[in-house]
């Protein structure tokens, strides 16, 4: 992580004496650099250095290959998320949605139905609706999803004959008296 500090005149401006809704325009919402970012504070760096004691090339040079494979690998992890995403397709999910109104974090599962890309994000579409997959938890097998399934089925099956009971002996009490 680099320390970014606004330059005027050859001299660092104390930005701790700036107003924090202040941004600096070499940094983006995820507090990296760019590449015009980048090219902007390496002209700053040459128009500012000591013209007794310039940089070397070979420090230019070695900055911009050390940003050169930082972007390569951005772009990596990019293309690996997106191929990942593709091979989510078919499967079962279970996706950890956290609400952004309530901050209520729920699961919700099904099969992956298709995938998309929008703003470098990547989307997994289930039963219909678009999810981050950000927001992935879980791949589980069809096995275990059925059992999941099953079992849900089954616990709402027995709170359903246990309010119908206690309605009935309810009902039942009311005959007696």
């Amino acid at each position: 992580m680099a320390i970014i500090a606004p330059v005027k005149n050859g001299e660092l401006l104390d930005i701790s004496a700036t107003n924090n809704t202040e941004s600096s325009s070499a940094t983006n919402s995820s507090d990296s650099l760019d590449k015009e970012a980048f090219l902007s504070l390496l002209v700053a760096q040459m128009q500012y250095q000591d013209p007794l004691e310039p940089t070397s090339n070979t420090e230019y040079i070695s900055q911009f290959a050390t940003f050169s494979q930082l972007e390569a690998t951005q772009n990596l992890q990019s293309t690996v998320v997106q191929q990942f995403g593709n091979e989510l397709v078919g499967k079962n999910v279970i996706m950890k949605v956290t609400s952004n109104i309530t901050g209520e974090t729920t699961m919700k599962t099904g099969k992956v139905d298709y995938v998309t890309y929008e703003n470098e994000k990547t989307y997994l579409y289930i039963n219909g609706k678009p999810y981050s997959i950000e927001d992935l938890d879980t791949v589980v097998t069809d096995e275990y999803m059925e059992s999941v399934l099953n079992a849900q089925s089954q616990t709402a099956a027995e709170t359903v004959a246990e309010e119908t009971n206690s309605s009935t002996a309810a009902e039942s009490a009311k005959e007696t008296v």
